[in-house]
């Protein structure tokens, strides 16, 4: 990190780092951050999971006059926040899609009347005029922009509504702005300041070694494979998260642990709040706790001594990957971290990733649909059913629908109750003071309807209850049979926005394709990683820009051998160094090269290349007319028209550490 000597408002910020937070002692990197900020300096931090990020702008918040407003695209993530700052007794709010209208409203009306010190918003909230002028009339002190790589399209997990921030800040016009994120590369950086408009920042990052972790890379064959070393690590003892890239895989694996006897706890988005909260509650709790999650899992999570941290499937960029294992050792002692790598699961990130960018027939048919209601509230998963689509797709296209302002989605569960009066009373089911309450009011006001429609926040100003006491009072009555409820649609109702036919609308994809290319780029690029045979450790380091890096580490398995095993014999897990002298990831990519190439063409793949030559090729590495052309099987012809994407990607071989193996040459042919 860059030192300030002496730092500005060091003792003042140690002052209400005790009386706040009740600590006395900064984490490395801390002090010089939060000193900068309290001097209104414009500051960028790139600090490690686990270093402490959210303090750099929470105790700032506390020691200004005025609000210091949070930029975060994780909701789960603000909401553990605000409770934490809450219990501190300091001022904390989130506004965001979770919170109904009238709560908003309210939160809004406290927040022009100062009575927050920190408000958590989504960047999507911006896109309210009411919202940004109320916050730019009050006065921001302090705009903090948490996971501030969302702002880059080279960031592993780019959000469009980042981009706007810059334009944003100049309107609010803060004295102070400071983006935090745990993972930039350098071009990263660059498109932070960029970006956010920033003037001669100051720029910390922290250094992204953490010689405690051992890295690993384990060849799998599949499903079987993956149980088999995740129950090895397990039974090992100490608590441990193991990544999935689907539900679907994570439900899965959890099954095949626990019938090897493990006991851990499933977490994903998919499950009821209650489910995910009892879940992160037993890992916090338990000493052996292990996890089996998706990447819904983790942020906020401060155990700091989880022990080892497992990828059962390749993640989508380094990025990703770095800030995950980042969440082993916080304690500093030893840790283990795992990539379980089958070149399949690259094939599967893709098709995610294309998922997330649908084609244009997508687009025009959800539209089409759309045109036909005012309305729509059946659900995502209805909508695609109409169109022939995956879910993933659709919810993708209504995404960047509502991006560009083409559509607008309801608050979840927003809309008209219907109460149905019954008449008879279930004696024997007992209801509470709250219930009765609301059942007077309801009567008083509607009399003798035997059907009445109304909405929670009516229910609420009438009966003098918080929403969420009305919601289970409205249980309970239906529960005794008093009520029959229609509830209003669970999801989010879609409206458009305009009547125009797809054709007609001004709808620019050239962008979603740019961000699809670089999410493909950024699987490569971990793509790299698993297949590199030179020192992981310093891998990771030069990806994050640092120049000087020890070329042997000692604490990975390229370096000083694997320490994973697998717990059963039954499948032999074939080595990264795929059986025979070929570069398995110039194989994998030749393959999946030559099935485009073919499906294009209407030829059968052998009439591009058999597999014999495809092996030589990868085998050989040629990148260049002469070594293409001394590998059995090629010729001028296939040269001229295929010779520059084979030496692309022999060269991508080459560059993860794949060195060429000499191959049977053609026999010359006599004048």
């Amino acid at each position: 990190m860059r030192r300030m000597t002496p730092l500005p408002h060091l003792e003042e910020a140690r002052a209400g780092l005790e009386r706040h937070f009740g600590l006395t002692q900064f984490r490395p990197g801390q002090a010089e951050v939060i000193s900068a900020v309290l001097d209104k300096r414009n500051a960028v931090a790139v600090m490690p999971t686990g270093a402490g990020k959210s303090l750099c702008f929470q105790l700032p918040a506390t020691l200004l006059p005025g609000i210091t407003l949070v930029v975060s695209p994780l909701i789960a993530l603000m909401k553990d926040q605000v409770e934490q700052l809450q219990a501190k007794g300091i001022a904390a709010t989130l506004i965001n899609s979770t919170v109904g209208e009238a709560e908003r409203s309210d939160r809004i009306r406290k927040l022009r009347e100062g009575a927050y010190k920190l408000v958590y918003v989504a960047p999507e909230r911006f896109r309210s005029p009411s919202f940004l002028e109320a916050i730019a009339q009050v006065g921001v002190d302090l705009l903090a922009v948490d996971e501030a790589h969302c702002i880059s399209q080279w960031g592993h997990d780019f959000r469009p509504d980042y981009a706007a921030l810059g334009r944003i800040r100049k309107r609010l016009r803060p004295p102070r702005t400071i983006a935090l994120t745990a993972t930039a590369t350098p071009e990263v950086r660059d498109d932070i300041v960029r970006t956010l408009l920033m003037k001669d920042p100051q720029i910390f990052v922290a250094g992204f070694d953490r010689p405690n972790l051992f890295l690993e890379v384990a060849a799998v064959s599949g499903d079987e494979d993956r149980k088999a070393f995740c129950a090895a690590r397990g039974l090992k003892g100490g608590s441990g998260i193991v990544y999935c890239s689907t539900r679907k895989s994570a439900e899965s694996l959890q099954q095949g642990l626990t019938q090897r006897g493990l006991k851990p706890v499933l977490y994903h988005a998919g499950l009821e709040e209650d489910a995910r909260r009892r879940a992160q509650e037993l890992f916090m709790s338990q000493k052996d706790a292990v996890v089996i999650a998706t990447n819904a899992f983790g942020m906020g999570i401060d155990k700091p001594d989880i022990r080892w941290v497992i990828h059962a499937q390749i993640p989508r960029a380094v990025e990703a990957y770095y800030q995950e294992i980042g969440r082993a050792g916080r304690d500093g002692n030893p840790a283990d971290v795992t990539l379980l790598f089958n070149h399949a699961d690259v094939f599967t990130q893709e098709r995610m990733i294309q998922g997330s960018h649908p084609a244009e027939a997508v687009f025009a048919d959800v539209w089409k649909v759309l045109q036909e209601e005012e309305t729509f509230d059946k659900g995502t998963a209805a909508l695609a059913a109409q169109v022939g689509s995956s879910e993933f797709e659709v919810s993708a296209a209504l995404r960047l629908f509502e991006r560009e302002r083409l559509v607008e989605r309801a608050a979840r569960g927003e809309g008209e109750w219907r109460l149905t009066f019954l008449p008879k009373v279930k004696e024997a089911q007992p209801i509470s003071a709250d219930a009765k309450g609301l059942l007077t009011v309801l009567r008083e006001q509607y009399g003798a309807r035997a059907t009445l429609t109304t909405d929670l926040r009516l229910l609420s100003a009438s009966a003098n209850l918080p929403e969420a006491k009305v919601r289970h009072a409205l249980t309970l009555l239906e529960r005794a049979e008093v009520l029959k409820i229609t509830r209003p649609f669970a999801g989010r109702a879609i409206r458009p926005m305009v009547q125009v036919p797809f054709g007609e609308l001004s709808f620019d994809l050239s962008r979603l394709r740019e961000t699809e290319r670089r999410s493909l780029l950024l699987l490569r690029r971990m793509t790299d990683y698993a297949y590199t045979q030179k020192c992981r450790r310093a891998f990771l380091l030069r990806y994050f820009g640092e120049d000087e890096v020890e070329e042997t580490c000692g604490h990975c398995d390229v370096c000083s051998g694997a320490r994973l095993k697998r717990t059963d014999r039954a499948v032999r897990a074939p080595s990264v160094e795929a059986p025979g002298a070929h570069s398995e990831l110039a194989a994998s990519e030749l393959r999946r090269w030559r099935k485009a190439l073919s499906q294009e063409l209407d030829l059968p793949p052998f009439m591009i290349f058999n597999d014999k030559t495809l092996f030589a090729l990868a085998t050989a590495l040629p990148v260049n007319r002469d070594g293409f052309l001394a590998v059995k099987g090629t010729g001028e012809a296939q040269w001229e028209r295929f010779g520059p994407k084979i030496a692309e990607i022999c060269l991508l071989a080459r560059a993860a550490g794949h060195e060429p193996r000499p191959v049977p040459r053609k026999a010359r042919r006599s004048a």
